[in-house]
């Protein structure tokens, strides 16, 4: 079977932009198969064959519900291609229609929401074990004393500060982006509410 293999990049916030682009690829004759976050392959197969969507089970789900949930879909002619981390890559034959119909603002919603809670987790693990790393470095520097304690506190410190706004400049942008999604969203429901 012939297969392609493709380089790309999409954050949390972008799942629904790679949720497009699996669609694109299916139209052209390419079926998505797995992913490990970064690179994506693909199998020829019959143009249009297959619709993909990306799916964030509920974080209250314990694992026994999600494999039920998810075995409940498959029962339903929905296939579980992929998965990486938490996302589920499902997909269909085009034939049987759409995951949701024309405007489930709703579900977009719920999706939004349980993706903008994960970055929102994800941040303040982050935060947490820098503050539990500098807290425990500065426990060992207790007993190292002079120039050389100075040294490696600054070190230390330097370090975990940039590490920091590193990963706040990454983090907060994907943030504010799924957040002005929820409210476009909420904006949507209340107009047509």
């Amino acid at each position: 079977m012939e297969t392609k293999r493709y380089f790309r990049y999409f954050t949390i916030a972008d799942y629904e932009r790679e949720q497009k682009w699996l669609n694109a690829m299916s139209r052209s004759g390419w079926n998505f198969v797995r992913t490990n976050g970064f690179v994506y392959t693909f199998e020829k197969g019959t143009p249009g064959e297959y619709i993909y969507k990306i799916d964030l089970p509920n974080e209250s789900m314990t694992d026994v519900e999600v494999d039920a949930y998810y075995k409940f879909m498959e029962e339903c002619g929905i296939e579980v291609v992929s998965s990486f981390k938490f996302w589920r890559y499902l997909r269909k034959k085009s034939t049987d229609g759409p995951f949701d119909s024309v405007n489930n603002t709703m579900a977009q919603l719920t999706m939004v929401n349980k993706a903008y809670g994960m970055a929102t987790k994800t941040l303040c693990f982050f935060i947490v074990i820098f503050a539990l790393i500098i807290l425990a470095l500065n426990i060992a520097l207790a007993f190292v004393s002079g120039n050389v304690a100075e040294l490696i506190s600054g070190a230390i410190y330097g370090i975990a500060s940039s590490a920091f706004l590193a990963m706040a400049i990454i983090m907060i942008p994907i943030i504010q982006r799924l957040r002005t999604r929820v409210n476009e969203l909420i904006d949507d429901i209340q107009i047509k509410g």
